[in-house]
This record gives structure tokens, sequence and C-alpha cells, in this order.
């Protein structure tokens, strides 16, 4: 069932050599032809080397790659024929195998399935430990199973559960029990303590609850009969501040029209005063007007007596505009002057 195969293994060189590749040769060529250099558009002489040495590298290059080619199919010519064989040979031996693997796994499987039912039975017993722990209250933290409210140290291991007996596990089980019903004891009565204690609570809250109602209708009555109070006590002030407020404005209008007539002859005789004051100023007035000198030295005195408070402005507008009044003012006073001066 063995042979010899035929080898189809050709080291790179060996390859060259069948492609008739020389490589000191090439590098020869290729020092050759990489220093032909064309010198600028005019020469023609570089031009004609440059196209006679590509075209003898293409036609190289063309007769590589076609030999190559060839030597590529020859090859998976080869290939194709081994892969052939090969399924050949492997069709015939594989029902053999396959009929044999059948008759080992009458034994294999019969043993994995013992074996199978066997972990089942003894992955249900543990379980069903674990299961009880667990009805119990138990936890576990990776090592041991424990009660919650065992005390300090009071835990079964893991591995403990697992491996020992039925008896020696229902050993375990009773203190557990006895454990639970101590716990379930000190609840109920902790339950009774703090119902009894809400209760009692209750009660006083309830009787709380009505000694504060009751202290509320003393306080609320007490609160009625201090509003009625105070709204009588409000009623009469309001009634006194109206009959105040009545009388000041009683006051009030006897007082303004006592100073509407006082008002009125205040007024007249300030009038007549006035008018008085008017004429015998008028007749000063046309007493001074006759003694005064004549007009060319009532015209200096009117002259030189003309002035003006020149005012604060902001804005150089305005400021232009005050400069041309004064200007023309002056040229006024002064044509006016040498006027006067001629008389």
């Amino acid at each position: 069932m063995t042979a010899e195969l035929v080898k189809f293994d050709l080291t790179e060189k060996e390859i060259a050599k069948r492609l008739n590749f020389d490589e000191e040769a090439l590098k020869k060529v290729n020092e050759e032809y990489m220093a032909i250099v064309v010198k600028s558009v005019d020469d023609k002489s570089g031009f004609d080397e440059a196209h006679e040495a590509r075209m003898k590298i293409v036609k190289f290059r063309g007769k590589i790659v076609k030999d190559a080619k060839a030597f590529r199919d020859e090859a998976n010519t080869f290939s194709k024929n081994v892969i052939k064989v090969e399924k050949y040979i492997v069709g015939l031996v594989t029902p053999v195998e396959e009929h044999l693997q059948a008759q080992e796994d009458i034994i294999n499987n019969e043993k994995a399935r013992i074996k199978a039912d066997a972990d089942a039975k003894e992955a249900a017993r543990i379980q069903a430990r674990i299961d009880r722990l667990f009805d119990f209250g138990c936890s576990f933290n990776g090592m041991n199973y424990v009660l919650p409210f065992a005390p300090s140290g009071y835990s079964v291991p893991s591995a403990i559960v697992k491996t020992c007996s039925d008896e020696q596990f229902e050993t375990i089980c009773v203190e557990f029990q006895k454990l639970v019903y101590a716990e379930n004891a000190r609840k109920e009565k902790e339950a009774a303590e703090k119902k009894a204690e809400e209760e009692r609570l209750k009660k006083v809250r309830v009787e709380q609850e009505a000694k504060q109602k009751e202290l509320d209708a003393i306080a609320e009555e007490q609160r009625k009969k201090e509003a009625a109070i105070k709204a009588e006590q409000d009623a009469i002030e309001k009634e006194k501040q109206k009959i105040e407020h009545e009388k000041q404005i009683e006051i009030a209008k006897k007082e303004a029209a006592e100073k509407a007539v006082k008002d009125a002859e205040e007024k007249r005789l300030k009038e007549e005063k006035e008018k008085d004051a008017k004429a015998e100023q008028e007749r000063i007035d046309a007493e001074k007007k006759a003694a005064l000198a004549p007009d060319k030295e009532k015209l200096k005195v009117f002259i030189n007596s003309i002035s003006f408070t020149e005012p604060h402005l902001k804005t150089f507008e305005a400021k232009e505009y005050l400069a041309d009044f004064m200007a023309g003012l002056q040229l006024i006073v002064k044509t006016l002057n040498d006027k006067v001066e001629k008389m």
C-alpha cells in the first residue's frame, strides 16, 4: 500500500537554467543599456540606439514569459494528475476506514453512554443536596454554603457537600434545620413585639389626636370670640374715623371760602397799588426826560451801555454763529459812534 512518490522538485537555479537565463550576462547587458542617454530632441543616433536596445529587451522578456508559461503548464498538468490519483486512492480506502470506525464506536459509544448516565446521576445527587441547602436559606460564597443568620464560622465546604455520605449529609441538614427553627422563632418573637409596639403607639397616637382635636376646638372658639370683638372694635373705630373725616371736610370748606375772600381783597388792593405806582412812574419819567442832556450825549451814553454776556457753547457751528453776530454788532456800534461824532 506504499510506493516511492515521483518528486517534482527543482531549485531556482535549475529553473533559471531551463529558461536559458544567464544572470551575469544579463547584468552586463543592463549596465550597457542603462548607459544609453538621449541628449536632446535632435539626438537621432541616441534615439535609434535606445530603440534598438529596448526592442532586444522586449524580445528577451517575451521569450522568458513564453518559456515560463510552458514550464508552468507542465507543472500544473503534473499537479492535476497527482490530485486525480489522490482522490481515486482515498475513495478506495475511505469505506474501509468508516466501517472499522463504526465497529470501534460500538464499544466507545456504549462506554460514553454508561459514563454519561453515571455523571448525570452524580450531578443530580449533588444538585439535590445543593437545592436542599438553598431551601434552608443558604448562600454560596464560591467555597462554602453558609446560612446568613448562622453563628460566625458555621459553614459547609462545597467539597464536603459533594463527597460526604448520605448519613453525614443528613447530620449537616439537621444542624441547619435547628438553626432555621431558631431563626424563625426569633423572627416570630420580634414580629409579635413589633406588632405590640405598633398597637401601643397607635393607641397613644389616637389619644393624642383626640386631645389635639379638643384643644383645636377650644382654640377655634377663642379665635371666633376674639374675631367678633375685633370686628366690633373695628366698626366703632371706622365710625369715629368717618365722623372725624366729615368734620375735617367742613373745616376745610370753611377755610377755603375765607381764603378765597381774603385773596380777592388782596388782589384788588394789589392791582390798585400797581396802577397808582405806574402812574407815578410815568410822571417821573416825563420829568426826567425833559431834564435830559442833548441828543448827542444821550446817544453816547446809550452806545457805551450796550454789552452782551457771551454764552458757553459746545458745537463748532454755534460758536461760528456767535462770532459772526459779535463781529456784526461791533461794526454797528462803531458806525453809530462815527455818526454821533459828526452831529
